[in-house]
């Protein structure tokens, strides 16, 4: 792999866990309310 793809593999996985991340908060707010 180049480093280009390293980097966009990892901004991939990074943005991926941010929005699971917030859509399991989102979800529990939801279930607060």
């Amino acid at each position: 792999m180049t480093v280009d793809g390293i980097i966009a593999f990892v901004v991939l996985f990074v943005g991926g866990l941010g929005v699971a991340t917030v859509l399991m908060f989102g979800l529990r707010a939801v279930k607060l309310i």
